[in-house]
């Protein structure tokens, strides 16, 4: 059953690298950080295949977080979750923007659930529990359109909404990523041929 369970990882891992439209390398997770402020996970790929700080890494289910710390032979790699994390993302099916981070301390029951908080969005955007959310692209680490999760729950506290959202990616299991090795540009406006 494990081999099944790995030859489906693996094979979810080639599909998303062809169906990416990005450069990307894969790599095996090879340690966990033992921190429970910081959230990390090593991974045996480093500069010496190309690696630098700040490049997304993904698994099949979505976004796992980015690069912090290579090496010639491994990298640490920051996950989503971490209460330092961050990415520019978009609900799917209303485009309205926003920021994604992990969660506050320890003793924090969202932090505990792995629950991620999402900011910024405009108080008049059409959001609900149930909502896709997606990578952005707008912060130059995540390319656009990959998974974050989904919007557990929605509140409005003062006029702003405070939003949690459950990630896609199953933190506590991966086993294999990919490390995207080029992130498309947006361009700053519409007059780029001119």
């Amino acid at each position: 059953r494990a081999l099944a369970q790995q030859t489906r990882t693996l094979q979810q891992l080639l599909d998303l690298q062809e169906a990416a439209g990005v450069e990307t390398t894969a790599a095996a997770v090879i340690g966990s950080g033992p921190d429970a402020f910081f959230r990390t996970i090593t991974i045996d790929k480093g500069t010496r295949d190309g690696l630098q700080r700040d490049m997304a890494v993904i698994a099949a289910a979505g976004v796992v977080g980015r690069v912090i710390m290579p090496s010639a032979r491994a990298s640490k790699v920051q996950l989503l979750i971490d209460r330092d994390a961050g990415a520019g993302v978009m609900v799917e099916r209303s485009r309205a923007t926003g920021v994604i981070s992990g969660t506050g301390s320890a003793e924090d029951l969202e932090f505990q659930a792995g629950l991620l908080d999402l900011d910024y969005v405009p108080n008049t955007a059409d959001v609900k529990a149930g909502d896709r959310v997606i990578t952005s692209g707008i912060d130059g680490i995540y390319p656009k359109g990959f998974v974050i999760g989904e919007i557990q729950s929605v509140e409005r506290e003062a006029g702003e909404y405070r939003i949690k959202v459950r990630p896609a990616v199953d933190f506590s299991s991966l086993e294999n990523v990919l490390v995207v090795l080029n992130v498309p540009s947006i361009p700053l406006d519409s007059d780029e041929g001119q």
